[in-house]
């Protein structure tokens, strides 16, 4: 293209409305709008700017993250283990040594195709929440990270206990607009404590101790939704579920629609509301919803997932934006998608390998502390 051309288009956009422009780059994804905040400072400006990083998450469908073993080299990997002072910066990786690399999965049309990062040095996937991941590094470091922007913030460790005695949970306060982590912890005796990091800070500070019982095990991971946190308490036989409000810090318990009787049970969150996924027979499964309006505190059923074949071993892990697909996941094997208006369940076409343990429902948005608080 010509220089008088390139001058041309130039001037040809900047006489845009600065609204118009503002829609138009709400359609791009994530990755899209990284390289298009490099055209000149007034994009930059405008993708970055908190309005338009909150809007632009509002839009984004959910996907999901997981890490797991590549067993061949990747020298031109981004790596975490770099430096061993601060994680400020992805730097290229010289390591041939098996290493955990961290992908995502997208779902688009009944098919699935899983991504590879190209970022290696992870531990694990503790939490996640608006397109952050809470994560450790192969030393167990604590992360704060946009795998999109590629931008990280080492953590403060908390309380060192074994991982299987703690749980993370990861939410935005809307009152005091900021992101915090909540560790629960179990000690020697059976004793559970807890503490939460504020990023803003960077310090951890005790809060309320859940009461003796409230939480049976952490095998399920807690669900943010709204700057509250959820947990199912335990694996089977439990009719009640834990709530800590990030604003009041307290731990409260609440009643679930229906007992929660089998391992594959989920909370789930949905623009904004907690939902309950229970398996009832094997070939039945409810969806429940937690009204936060006039009928706040109480659930409603929002639809049933009827089938005439076994989906026992059916695992919910998101819903569509809109709320009409569910997606579900058959441990190594398969991923199905159900339509809740065509009430049909449907087998997904997956471009890749399903081979991990963990995953999380994630964003792929630009969202940082800095652009979403209005600390990178």
């Amino acid at each position: 293209m010509s220089c008088i051309l390139k001058k041309t288009c130039a001037m040809e956009i900047s006489v845009l409305p600065y609204d118009l422009i503002f829609k138009i780059l709400l359609l791009l994804p994530a990755k899209d709008l990284l390289r298009l905040s490099l055209v000149c400072k007034a994009w930059h400006r405008l993708i970055n700017s908190p309005n338009f990083v909150d809007a632009h998450m509002g839009r984004c469908e959910p996907v999901l993250t997981f890490v797991k073993h590549l067993s061949e080299s990747r020298p031109n990997a981004f790596s975490i283990d770099a430096n061993n002072g601060p994680f400020t910066l992805f730097e290229p990786s010289s390591s041939t040594k098996r290493n955990r690399h961290i992908y995502l999965m997208e779902f688009k049309d009944k098919t699935s195709k899983i991504c590879d990062l190209n970022m290696c040095g992870f531990g694990d996937i503790l939490a996640a929440c608006d397109g952050l991941l809470l994560a450790t590094n192969k030393s167990g470091t604590l992360l704060v990270l946009n795998p999109t922007t590629r931008k990280l913030l080492s953590v403060k460790p908390g309380t060192m206990v074994p991982p299987r005695d703690e749980s993370y949970g990861f939410v935005f306060s809307h009152h005091t607009r900021e992101y915090k982590v909540v560790h629960l912890l179990r000690d020697d005796s059976g004793h559970i404590d807890s503490e939460i990091l504020s990023l803003k800070t960077m310090l951890w500070k005790g809060c309320t101790v859940p009461s003796f019982g409230l939480f049976r095990d952490f095998n399920h991971k807690p669900v943010a939704a709204s700057g509250v946190l959820y947990w199912l308490p335990g694996d089977h036989d439990v009719n009640h579920f834990v709530s800590m409000d990030i604003h009041d810090e307290t731990f409260v318990r609440k009643t679930l629609p229906v007992n929660s009787t089998g391992l594959n049970d989920r909370l789930m969150e949905n623009r904004g509301l907690l939902n309950f996924v229970a398996q009832m027979t094997v070939y039945r499964i409810q969806v429940w919803t937690l009204k936060t309006d006039e009928c706040a505190g109480q659930w409603v059923k929002r639809y049933t997932v009827n089938v005439d074949y076994d989906i026992t071993g059916l695992v919910p892990v998101f819903m569509t934006r809109n709320g009409r697909y569910m997606i579900f996941k058959l441990l190594k094997e398969a991923v199905y998608e159900y339509d809740v208006e065509e009430e049909e369940m449907e087998k997904v076409s997956v471009d890749g390998n399903l081979s991990f343990k963990m995953a999380f429902p994630h964003l792929n948005s630009l969202v940082s502390l800095e652009n979403s608080a209005p600390l990178w």
